[in-house]
């Protein structure tokens, strides 16, 4: 009797273990536990009525090194192939990335500037940012709570900032 394997949560990352799971030589019986109604976790699209796509969470792959062509081999055997849209590395979608946050677009630092000034919503330099994060102390006990290891590494917050997380995202109003 083959055995079970649960795997918890159906976003990105279990979906993929269950397919590896499922092609193993002698596969398990494969159990997949989601608390919501989709797959996809933070993978999902919206369209407004006239037509605009909106993608919520990744949307791109960077098929660089193995797990590039790993990921890329995965969506051919899964059929998917043709549903992939190929950026080429020039192409200004390829250069301009934006997060949206506290319900506006900011676009993604890029080139130098972008590393040596604060861009908003970044509060300093993402160079600074990284060189205090290679020089901040490791932490000296055998396990670190999320808000320790935050602390550690960027500092008290002045003013504490709050911020809602919906995992469905809301329909653009018409």
């Amino acid at each position: 009797m083959p055995r079970t394997v649960a795997v918890v949560g159906g976003g990105i990352s279990g979906l993929a273990a269950c397919y590896h799971l499922v092609r193993a030589p002698r596969p398990p019986k494969v159990l997949l536990l989601e608390a919501s109604g989709r797959f996809g976790g933070w993978l999902q699209s919206s369209r407004t009525p006239e037509g605009a796509v909106f993608e919520h969470g990744p949307r791109g792959v960077r098929p660089a090194g193995t797990a590039g062509a790993e990921t890329l081999h995965m969506v051919s055997e899964l059929g998917l192939a043709g549903d992939v849209l190929a950026v080429p590395r020039g192409h200004p979608a390829a250069r301009n990335r934006f997060l949206y946050l506290g319900g506006a677009l900011h676009p993604l630092p890029s080139g130098l500037g972008g590393l040596l000034r604060a861009v908003p919503p970044f509060s300093r330099a993402l160079l600074w940012s990284g060189v205090r994060d290679l020089l901040t102390p490791p932490g000296t006990g055998p396990d670190e709570s999320a808000h320790s290891f935050a602390q550690r590494r960027f500092g008290n917050p002045k003013t504490p900032k709050t911020q809602t997380l919906n995992p469905e995202p809301q329909k653009p109003k018409p």
